[in-house]
């Protein structure tokens, strides 16, 4: 199923494969407690948002890594159902694939291990202007800094705009790089914890350096900076099953909406949904909606304020 169109979006980052453990609460220090494994999942940031962007309807092409293990084909398997073009991504010979535990609480909140391998990212020398070609914005996965500002120079090459996705887990501690790497993006998706975290860490406001920022707020909604104006929507009242992927499917929905000529008021609205409604699915990959899901949403919305 592989899609021959022209790509629109070229996400950059991981791949990997998740188990997902139900469990009433994470467990503390030198603590056991009993959960139950509910699913095996295809995962990764960049994967996530190429799968969700792909769903609504975006011809998206995908670069990222794999090992040539049973994982590295399941997860490679899914994406390929779903039409990504996957040309430029690798499989490392004689490694694993990336994979994450993830624990899901009562309450349906994640925590994650991580358990990274050599194939967790691609490498600069796999950023060649071809990966580039005919694409209009490149989506990124925070990585390591020289890997992100190869990404950042073929995109400038090939004239696409650029968006990043931040995680304050991710920002090392010399941060010179990742305010430079802000300053060279065109949107920034981050949430609001991470926000404060990461201002924290480089010393200043990301709105003074950033030309557009997105920001989540789990239930209580999301936002857009841009052009010295903030737009605010609020959060949905959703049955949460799995917070796992929400914020790549707000992201991939974002994204959608905005190159699809959309305004930053209509994509923040439909990508709110969007991450709201991914929760109600074990996984990353299997709660990314389609465009009629956000519509209906949309419509039902409307038609209790006209009846209320």
């Amino acid at each position: 199923m592989t899609n021959r169109k022209r790509p629109v979006l070229l996400c950059i980052g991981d791949i990997d494969m998740d188990i997902i453990i139900t469990v009433p609460a994470p467990p503390g220090k030198d603590q056991k407690i009993d959960g139950k494994c509910v699913a095996r999942t295809a995962g990764g940031m960049a994967a996530n948002v190429a799968v969700g962007a792909s769903r609504l309807g975006t011809v998206t092409r995908l670069l990222g890594v794999v090992g040539d293990d049973e994982m590295g084909r399941e997860a490679l398997s899914a994406l390929n159902y779903e039409g990504i073009d996957l040309t430029h991504s690798q499989v490392r010979v004689g490694v694993p694939t990336f994979f994450c535990v993830v624990l899901v609480d009562a309450e349906g909140e994640k925590s994650l291990v991580k358990a990274v391998s050599p194939a967790y990212l691609p490498q600069v020398s796999d950023v060649k202007a071809a990966s580039f070609d005919g694409v209009t914005h490149v989506h990124m996965t925070f990585t390591k800094p020289d890997l992100a500002f190869a990404v950042i120079a073929q995109a400038n090459a090939a004239g696409a705009s650029i968006s990043l996705d931040l995680e304050a887990a991710d920002v090392p501690d010399d941060c010179g790089d990742v305010t430079k790497l802000i300053e060279s993006v065109d949107l920034l998706f981050i949430s609001e914890n991470s926000r404060k975290a990461v201002e924290q860490r480089i010393g200043c406001q990301l709105a003074s350096a950033c030309r557009s920022i997105v920001m989540t707020r789990g239930p209580y909604g999301a936002s857009v900076e841009q052009h010295g104006e903030i737009y605010e929507v609020s959060g949905h009242t959703i049955d949460v099953v799995d917070t796992t992927g929400a914020g790549d499917a707000f992201a991939a929905a974002y994204l959608h909406y905005i190159l699809s000529g959309s305004n930053a008021v209509k994509a923040l609205q439909a990508a709110n949904i969007a991450g709201a409604l991914s929760t109600q699915a074990y996984g990353g990959q299997a709660g990314m909606v389609s465009k009629t899901q956000i519509e209906e949403f949309l419509l039902a919305q409307k038609n209790e304020i006209d009846n209320a």
